[in-house]
C-alpha cells in the first residue's frame, strides 16, 4: 500500500511539473510570437485563480492571409489546430499534432516574410 502512495505522490509531482513547463512554454511562445509579427498575433491569458493578479496564457492565434494558427492549453492539454482561410472566410479547420503546427507556423511566416520582400522590391523600384 506504501508503494501505490508513493506511486501516485511521484506521478502526482510530475504531473504539477509538467503544468508548470507547459504554462512557461505557452507564455515564451506568446511573447516571441507578439514581438515577432505585431498586429497579427492574438494572446489569450486568464488569471490563476479568482483572487489571484496573476495570469497564464491559454491560448496564441497568428493571422496569416490564408490561414489562422491557434495554439491553446487547457483541461485537455495542448492543442493545435489551423484554419484555412479564403477571401476573410474559414472554410474549414483542422487539428494538428504540436510539432507539425510549429513547422507549419514556420513555413508561414518564411511566406510573409518573402512577401513582405517582394513588395519592398516592388516599391523601391517605383520610388
Amino acid at each position: 500500500m506504501n508503494s501505490s502512495l508513493d506511486a501516485f505522490d511521484l506521478n502526482a509531482a510530475v504531473l504539477r511539473h509538467s503544468e508548470r513547463d507547459m504554462r512557461a512554454f505557452m507564455a515564451a511562445l506568446a511573447v516571441r510570437l507578439e514581438t515577432a509579427l505585431p498586429g497579427r498575433v492574438s494572446v489569450e491569458r486568464r488569471r490563476d485563480g479568482f483572487f489571484s493578479s496573476t495570469r497564464h496564457v491559454t491560448e496564441i492565434k497568428v493571422e496569416h492571409p490564408d490561414a489562422i494558427f491557434s495554439l491553446a492549453y487547457g483541461k485537455a492539454g495542448l492543442t493545435a489546430s489551423r484554419a484555412k482561410v479564403v477571401h476573410g472566410v474559414t472554410i474549414s479547420t483542422a487539428s494538428l499534432p504540436v510539432p507539425q503546427w510549429l513547422g507549419e507556423l514556420n513555413k508561414s511566416v518564411a511566406d510573409l516574410a518573402d512577401r513582405s520582400a517582394i513588395a519592398g522590391d516592388v516599391l523601391h523600384g517605383f520610388l
